[in-house]
């Protein structure tokens, strides 16, 4: 009998170590921010964070990748060209799902040299919206340029911000489309606001659609 207890023992405080050791691993797989409070807040607007959830599925998120003040330091250094290693830009926003780690989304700002605006083969892939100097979505992506004029240093530049969906959801093209660009005008805000860009025509809401794919829908 007493043999037995020995071997029972600790067997009991092994099961009791590994169900610790479960929960903690549980615990951290969740763990994550919200919406409204990733990449410096620039969710924070309801409507913004609910439509950050829609596009990439997930409720809760992690941003270990995420460069904020690269990307500033980045744009306040603009000098008017634009280097092999800069086409990409700098990644502003980069979430991961908290619950698996997923990459979900990415959105990045650089410096551009033009502005492209809609002609007729863009707008049988993407709507345009009215934001910035010109601003265009997909299901899967979005782009907006928009002009700061920053007083320190004493400069004005061209930026194009970009956003990539990296989840398959079972959300509308049309509610996708309008949800990526109101997310990344909302990024675009903040970063102009961070910059203390004067007058830099972004949309204050959401932004209208006024040609493309589902301009009309």
């Amino acid at each position: 009998m007493r043999n037995r207890q020995v071997v029972l023992i600790p067997t009991i405080i092994l099961a009791a170590t590994l169900s610790g050791c479960s929960a903690d691993n549980s615990t951290e797989e969740t763990e994550g921010e919200k919406g409204a409070s990733v990449c410096g807040g620039f969710a924070r607007q309801s409507d913004v964070a609910s439509a950050l959830e829609d596009v990439t599925g997930a409720d809760s998120f992690t941003e270990n990748r995420s460069k904020p003040d690269e990307t500033l330091q980045s744009l306040r250094a603009a000098d008017g060209e634009v280097e092999v290693d800069e086409i990409l830009g700098s990644p502003y926003c980069r979430l991961q799902a908290a619950k698996d780690g997923e990459e979900v989304l990415t959105i990045n700002f650089r410096e551009a040299l033009a502005v492209n605006k809609s002609d007729a083969e863009d707008e049988k892939i993407y709507t345009f919206y009215r934001t910035g100097e010109s601003a265009y979505a997909s299901e899967h992506t979005a782009s907006l340029y928009f002009r700061c004029r920053m007083s320190a240093p004493a400069k004005e530049v061209l930026i194009h911000a970009d956003l990539e969906r990296l989840r398959k959801v079972e959300v509308s093209d049309v509610r996708l489309s309008r949800a990526n660009i109101l997310i990344l005008n909302a990024a675009a805000g903040k970063v102009a606001s961070e910059l203390g860009c004067s007058s830099p025509g972004l949309t204050s809401g959401p932004p209208s659609p006024v040609s493309g794919v589902h301009a009309t829908s």
